[in-house]
């Protein structure tokens, strides 16, 4: 029972991400966007959170995306990386 409980609440986290991904970062990063496409598959985990943590992101995030929706999506952007289990490579429609 437990297990299922924590299975049901992790997919539900890992859904919850990506629905957030595709809003705050799909506004941008899509085909015909002010951004390149993206996904979290075209880059490492490791170089995901080094990008975000240094500030490498050339648009201010600030006034859009709070401080826990941006941990939600550089955690996502990690757990689907290039080198992650389940990479994800066409997340935002075009």
């Amino acid at each position: 029972m437990i297990t299922g409980l924590f299975l049901l609440l992790f997919t539900y986290q890992a859904v919850a991400s990506e629905d957030l991904f595709v809003a705050k970062c799909g506004q941008c990063h899509k085909r015909g966007g002010e951004a390149k496409v993206l996904n979290p598959a075209d880059k490492a985990g490791t170089v995901w959170k080094r990008y975000f943590k240094r500030g490498r992101h050339p648009v201010d995030l600030s006034g859009r995306i709070s401080k826990k929706e941006l941990s939600s999506i550089v955690q996502y952007l990690q757990d689907h990386a290039a080198d992650s289990d389940q990479p994800a490579a066409a997340v935002i429609p075009e």
